[in-house]
């Protein structure tokens, strides 16, 4: 390389690491913003919900937490037409400015006491507006990281964006821990969700400075844009739209299992205060987010799809043996087992998928492609996990029984994994 050549690279980077930064920041938001309201749920409950509306103040509180994933989807679309056709960089941008409006306005929301039923419904209102400002986010940064263009090391670099969510969520926790203690002041609860609508305005002008991806600027330059990129893939990708669905689920119902469905047993087994469970979460999640960072060099080694595949088996075999095992030893060593080895599996398949995810669709419809049916997967699966995991119990009268549902999606997981096989090989375009 000669000496212009050098000067030149070394220009580039900083500005290159500065893309990076903006891009993660969006992850680290919707991680925390996503944990903050599932543990203020419980402090919400009664503020925005009353027994006179028919149900729960709790039941209330977590629909609410719901209707963020059932917005998921349309952001999906939404924001993935924005990166296809106006590009990465605009769509990133506007997602953070927009998260930010109802994070804002769920701190000032009037409670039930001052608005009556008009409080949950502008709560709820509030959350489904979140999950379709954020539908296309995470996403949306793992492809603006992978069309990166002379990075090395870019399976860490992708493995880095994705333990931030993590880590992102670590924070979450450490808030709701604070905030839960009794030493602080009625309300103040809002200010955390104030603090997190600046911080998105500030990450949203991060964005705005970033580059733009070299794909799409070369897709620009070539005017090879699709013109409807979400129809374009469901008229070529149906297989593949399947196999992500099913993937963005899957990436979700374990560490869902590990935390927030199995604080009911911390709490009503065991008896742990919410304090208790909050520090048991934080250790999950800064555990998660370690290992993430340490299958980084095991997936350039051998490869994402072999260690999908290794992924589906350690849920498929072992699940109910080790269910069984706790569940009939009952313990904090039993239940603490059950979530490190959810935690484990999880970590190597979130951090494996998230290298695999921008090659599966071509350039001009990757970000629809994978930001709607991640998205989908998300939210029929993800979002939806203690519902179901709950249900098996009720059902079967066995408090095992989870391990089933863990046991048929690693049977849909491999079902996914060999229709994506292929695509999985191509390079970025």
């Amino acid at each position: 390389m000669n000496s212009n050549s050098q000067k030149e690279t070394l220009e580039k980077r900083p500005k290159m690491n500065r893309n990076i930064v903006a891009a993660l920041g969006g992850v680290v938001l919707e991680a925390y913003n996503n944990t903050l309201y599932g543990y203020f749920a419980v402090i919400l409950a009664p503020l925005f919900f009353h027994e006179e509306m028919g149900i729960s103040p709790i039941t209330g509180s977590f629909l609410a937490f719901a209707a963020g994933y059932l917005g998921r989807p349309f952001g999906g679309i939404l924001f993935g037409y924005l990166g296809d056709r106006f590009g990465r960089k605009t769509s990133l941008t506007i997602s953070s400015l927009l998260t930010s409006v109802p994070i804002f306005t769920i701190g000032i929301l009037p409670d039930y006491s001052s608005a009556g039923l008009l409080a949950p419904i502008l709560l709820v209102i509030c959350r489904l507006l979140q999950g379709i400002a954020i539908g296309g986010d995470y996403t949306g940064a793992l492809i603006y990281v992978a069309e990166q263009r002379g990075i090395k090391k870019k399976s860490l670099i992708t493995c880095i964006l994705t333990s931030i969510g993590f880590f992102g969520a670590s924070f979450g926790v450490i808030v709701s821990l604070f905030f839960s203690t009794s030493i602080i002041f009625s309300g103040s609860w809002r200010y955390s969700f104030i603090s997190a609508a600046l911080i998105g305005l500030y990450i949203a002008y991060l964005r705005s400075q970033m580059d733009e991806s070299q794909s799409y600027t070369q897709l620009k330059e070539e005017n090879n844009l699709e013109q409807n990129p979400m129809l374009a893939s469901f008229k070529k990708d149906k297989k593949k739209l399947f196999a992500c669905c099913i993937l963005g689920g899957a990436n979700f119902v374990p560490v869902y299992l590990a935390t927030i469905y199995i604080n009911l047993d911390w709490r009503e087994l065991l008896s742990f205060s919410t304090e208790g469970i909050l520090v048991n979460n934080l250790s999950m999640f800064l555990l998660g987010g370690l290992l993430i960072l340490l299958a980084s060099p095991i997936i350039a080694r051998f490869g994402e799809i072999k260690i999908m595949k290794i992924c589906m088996l350690w849920f498929l075999i072992p699940a109910l043996p080790i269910y069984i095992w706790a569940y009939q030893n009952l313990s904090i060593a039993s239940l603490t087992v059950i979530q490190i080895y959810l935690i484990f599996g999880n970590a190597f398949q979130v951090a494996a998928l998230s290298c695999v995810l921008p090659k599966l669709f071509p350039p001009n419809r990757r970000y629809s492609g994978v930001g709607f049916s991640y998205a989908l997967g998300t939210a029929l699966l993800g979002g939806t996990t203690p519902l179901i995991a709950s249900w098996t119990v009720k059902i079967s009268s066995l408090l095992w029984a989870p391990a089933f549902f863990l046991f048929a999606l690693a049977v849909l997981y491999g079902v996914a994994i060999k229709i994506i096989e292929k695509p999985a090989k191509e390079i970025i375009g």
